[in-house]
Parts: C-alpha cells; structure tokens; sequence
C-alpha cells in the first residue's frame, strides 16, 4: 500500500531566513512603487490564459509578485498583506504601503546588523508609529469646496474622471452605492438610477427596451420548468388582487429561473392578449448570493419570494409585489418604486448589521452595493476604451479613485504630494530610522517624477515652508501650497499606510529562525510494500 509521507521542512538560521526574506521584499518593492505616485507607469502583468493586464494599482501588482524560493516569497508576500489591508480599509495607498514597509524592513535590519536588538528596533518603530499618527490627527481637515474632486483627481491620474467620481459621492453618499462596469463607449460615462438597478435583462429575442407601469411582481427563488405551473401561478397571482380574467389584462414583472416550457406559455398568453409580461432573467450571481439579491428585489417590491417549499396553491397576496414602473432592455433593468415597505427597512437593517461585521473587502462592496439598490441611490459608471486593456486599467483607476473619494468624505484629507509624511518626518522624538524610511518613501515618488532631480527635490521640500511640496502632475521646479493647488490625500489612507507598513516591519524585524518546507520531499511517496 502507498502512502504520502509528511511533509518535509528545513529549518534556517536567522541570517540567512532574514537575507533571502530581504530579497523578496525588495523585488516586491522594485516592482509595485514603479506605479508610485502621479508620474508612475504601468506594470505588465502576464495572465495565465489570455492578454496581459496593464495596471497601476499597487495591490493588484503585489499579487502578481511570487517566488518558487520560498524565504525570498515569504518577503514578498509579507508586503503583499500589509498593501491589501490598506486596500480593504481605505481603498488606495497601497503602493505607499509597500515603499514604507520595505523601508521599515532595511533600516531595522541595518540596525540589527550595527548591534542593536531586533525587540528594540520593533519597540521603537511601534512608539514612533503611534507619535506619527497622533499628529496626523492634527493635520487632518474635513473636506471642503472641490477637495473631493481633487482627492479623486489625485488618485485617478485624471480631471476629469475625478469631477464624475466625486460628483458621484457627494450625490449617493459615502455608503451609497457606486456600480461600475464595462461598455462598448469611447471613454468613461456616468449616470444616476433612482430605483432598483438589476445587470440582467428581459428574457426575450428581440432588442430594443421595454417599459411597463404598475405591473404585479413575482419573485421567483426557485427554477419553473412547468407550463401548467406558471400558468396557475398567474391565475392565483392576479386573483389575490381581485382582478378578473377576460376583463382585465394583467401586466406582471415575473424575476427569476423560468424554464423553455413555463417561458413558451408566458408568450402564448402574450400573444393571445390575455396578460402582459416582463420577464427577467435571474441576477449574474450564483449560490447564496443570488438567492440573496432575488429576497432584496421582493423586499424592494413588498412580497416574498416564491421558493423551493412554496407549493402552486399556496400562492396568494404575500407573493405579489408591485412597482410604479419597470424599464427594461436585454443587458439590464430598473425597477422603480414610490413607497418604502417594512420589509425593505427590516432587509436594509439586516444588511448593514453584515456589513459592521464583515472584514472581506469583496463581500463588503457587494453588501454595500445591496443597500444602495435597496435604498435607490445608485450611480453607474461605464468604462469604455478602444480595447478590454484599456478598459480594465480605467476600471483599476476608478475604483481606486471611488474608495479614496469615500475615505476623504468619512474621516477628512490631509496634504498630498508627501507632503504629509515629510511632516511626519520632522516630528520631535521620532527615531532616524523612522525619519529615514518617511524621507526614503518620498525620495522614490519624486525619482518616479523626475530622476534626475529626486535628491534635490527631497532637499526643496524639507527646507519648505508648512504645506509647501510639490505639485507633480504639473512640475518638479518649484514648490507650491499643495492643498491650494489641489494635492490632497484622505487622511484614512495615510494613516492605514503608517499602521501597515510599521507592523508588517516590527513583526518580521523580529524573527531568529525561518521554516520551509523542502520542496524535493513534497511530493514523495513511499511504498509500504
């Protein structure tokens, strides 16, 4: 009989875990803060199956970062963690994230190597961090006048993206709801949607759109496969109402799984005049997410679902919703509503109570996006571009610029450009190898800029006055007022970058030993006769 054997691991010492966990890190390092800052470029990011990807967004680039050596991708990925929970948190300075934290990481190890004890190297860093973001606190304003297009501006790399970004916010709110999806246009569009927004169409051949007002809404969590049930369905649907067959033809928006056979009666019953119908197809998501977003429609539209335990000749009033109109087309549908039901409240505070408690950034947009659905305060953003690259690294962009844009709203902006953080560098009582690792971070963003001018730029902005830097989507000469001037970062972002990148240094500072498994013995079986 064969058997695996366990896994075989190698134990290394600590100089030299430390120095192949250092070259990841770098590597890490060199290839995302590329990106960094207003002047950064594009990484080429290979795919498996397919075209490459073309990205500035620091996180998605820290993905693509990792090693066969595994001491040298634990350094990578170590970065890695810290970049995406400045992302979940704040939504962008996920490239400063990884700058700060290589940083932290090279100094500390310089320190250990000149005699100083890793716990205190960590201890340090820890109390430097906490004297960092107590100040920040005091940089920190509430966002005023044109700040929030700027803080889109400034996380977009583009004017105009960043007036429809912000513009979007200030309507729907910080916790609004914000789609946004790929469309055959030109360059990026933006509308607003009053009522409850579905990304699937009618089930039907023909294109073009299709209106109706005050239909009967049926939900359906369950597939239909059955003529003689849809038909029956119909009859107990519209009789709960009161209306009357061959006086009344009843319009109804029927949502959900209905199969060839119940479909084909639905148009037999069109075509004779009998009703009128909307039929749209199940959302885009599957599982218990799709079960959940077809619960929100009923909710929205007063009813409940028709499931898996609902017979035929329990249907009745419970079952039948109602909207004032529905507009529909092939690709999407709008579904809107005048009255706010008790369900849809009950659904709405349900969500957000998942919300408070969910740390997955995905799960978190989808639970948001739920909400503003159900509270009808959506705004849709279509990106369009000449081919699918260009359109995902407009995407990348966007919804880089939409959290930051949040964050700004939420918890106030500081001054951008590293601005900040030179700030930060000046403090009193901060260790030098904090101030160095703030310094080295803003000397990468102004070598982005202009390399040749990097050094004397760092020297400009230091001996600046307060508030002083440098605008760098328009020049690296001179130094301006950068809130003035509209360079302004969320104080969120800034401050998930100081948390991040410190604890991700202080925590792997203070490692003696490094395990790894022993890829040559991975995979062996051993034969037990």
């Amino acid at each position: 009989m064969s058997q695996p054997i366990k896994d075989g691991k190698v134990i290394l010492s600590e100089i030299e875990g430390n120095n192949r966990f250092m070259e990841g890190a770098k590597a890490a390092y060199s290839m995302v803060t590329t990106t960094f800052g207003p002047r950064g470029k594009n990484v080429r990011l290979e795919k498996v199956f397919g075209r490459p990807i073309l990205t500035r967004d620091g996180v998605t680039v820290a993905r693509e970062v990792y090693f066969s050596d595994r001491p040298k991708n634990m350094g990578a990925q170590a970065l890695l963690e810290a970049s995406e929970t400045t992302n979940r948190i704040a939504g962008d300075g996920t490239t400063a994230t990884v700058a700060m934290g290589y940083q932290l990481l090279r100094l500390g190890q310089q320190a250990i190597a000149a005699g100083i004890h890793p716990m205190e190297i960590a201890d340090i860093y820890r109390k430097d961090e906490q004297l960092a973001l107590d100040h920040l606190k005091t940089l920190s304003k509430e966002t005023k006048g044109d700040q929030l297009k700027e803080v889109a501006t400034v996380s977009s790399g583009d004017p105009l993206l960043g007036q429809l970004i912000a513009e979007a916010i200030e309507r729907v709110g910080p916790e609004g709801g914000v789609m946004v999806e790929n469309a055959p246009l030109d360059n990026v569009e933006r509308e607003y949607i009053d009522g409850y927004y579905l990304q699937s169409g009618f089930q039907a051949l023909q294109g073009g759109k299709k209106e109706m007002l005050e239909p009967l809404v049926l939900v359906f969590n369950k597939r239909i496969a059955s003529s003689s049930d849809i038909g029956d369905i119909l009859g107990k649907a519209a009789a709960a109402k009161g209306l009357e067959p061959g006086k009344d033809v009843f319009k109804f928006l029927l949502i959900g799984n209905i199969d060839a056979a119940a479909y084909d009666q639905v148009v037999q019953l069109i075509n004779a005049r009998q009703i009128d119908a909307i039929l749209l197809k199940t959302p885009p998501h599957f599982g218990e997410m799709g079960k959940d977003l077809l619960e929100d429609i009923a909710a929205y539209c007063g009813c409940t679902t028709i499931g898996e335990s609902t017979k035929t000749k329990q249907v009745g009033l419970s079952h039948v919703g109602y909207v004032n109109r529905v507009v529909a087309s092939k690709m999407e549908a709008t579904l809107f509503s005048d009255k706010t039901t008790e369900r849809m409240q009950v659904r709405i505070a349900e969500i957000k109570d998942q919300i408070e408690a969910e740390s997955v950034d995905a799960i978190l947009e989808r639970l948001r996006d739920r909400v503003a659905k159900l509270e009808g305060k959506i705004a849709l953003f279509k990106i369009g571009g000449a081919t699918e690259t260009e359109k995902e690294e407009k995407n990348f962009r966007v919804d880089d610029a939409l959290q930051a844009t949040r964050a700004a709203y939420r918890h106030g902006v500081v001054p951008g450009g590293g601005v900040t953080l030179l700030q930060l560098s000046a403090l009193g009582g901060l260790s030098v190898y904090y101030q160095k690792a703030l310094h080295s971070v803003i000397r990468k963003l102004f070598h982005n800029a202009d390399p040749d001018r990097a050094e004397i730029m760092l020297h400009e902005a230091l001996a600046a006055e307060s508030g002083h830097g440098f605008n760098l989507r328009h020049s690296t000469k001179e130094t301006v007022d950068v809130v003035k001037a509209g360079v302004i970062d969320p104080t969120l972002v800034v401050s998930e970058v100081i948390k991040n990148a410190t604890s991700v240094a202080a925590e792997n500072l203070k490692v003696g030993a490094t395990s790894v498994f022993e890829d040559d013995v991975q995979n062996k079986i051993v034969d037990n006769g």
